[in-house]
């Protein structure tokens, strides 16, 4: 699934299942867990998915990238949450990670993409500003653009956690 029309595809099933084999190891198997009180509520049983306990995600996008891409590097634009995880991703897999945001980002943010080893480059003041920089490194340094959303090995990925519900809550 790699290269630059990822985007562009729907993931199917047999790429979540992909996906789950590439990641094991890698991801927690986060709890399921009855909410008694949002069952009341709503009258029929209600489960939350504890996925706040996850390390991170993007790891099934940088690792089903071929090697020649894999170590060019990775960018994104992101206000923090999906840098953060794309940081996280890049440094176990060793390879180089920009992530670029807007200077209206959160200095918190900017420090937990740095903790991680990769460069928080501040570009303007709109993720639109961010992703101009992110388009650059793509064309200019042949960096891999794997952005939070939209793109098919992403939502392999976060499909995964369907797989896990499934298992614990036939």
């Amino acid at each position: 699934m790699a290269g630059p029309e990822q985007g562009t595809r729907h993931p199917q099933l047999t790429d979540t299942l992909v996906a789950r084999r590439r990641l094991e190891g890698r991801l927690l198997h986060t709890p399921l867990t009855a909410s008694p009180s949002l069952t009341e509520r709503h009258g029929a049983p209600v489960y939350l998915k504890c996925e706040h306990q996850q390390i991170t995600g993007a790891f099934n996008a940088v690792l089903a990238l071929p090697a020649g891409q894999r170590s060019k590097g990775v960018t994104a634009a992101s206000t923090g949450n999906h840098g953060r995880a794309l940081a996280h991703a890049a440094r176990a897999a060793g390879i180089p990670c920009i992530v670029c945001m807007s200077a209206l980002v959160p200095a918190n943010k900017v420090e937990a993409i740095k903790a991680l080893g990769a460069e928080a480059r501040i570009v303007g003041l709109s993720q639109d500003d961010a992703q101009v920089e992110v388009d650059r490194l793509v064309a200019e340094e042949g960096m891999v653009a794997l952005p939070p959303f939209d793109h098919a090995d992403i939502i392999a990925g976060q499909s995964t956690l369907g797989l896990e519900m499934l298992e614990d809550l036939p």
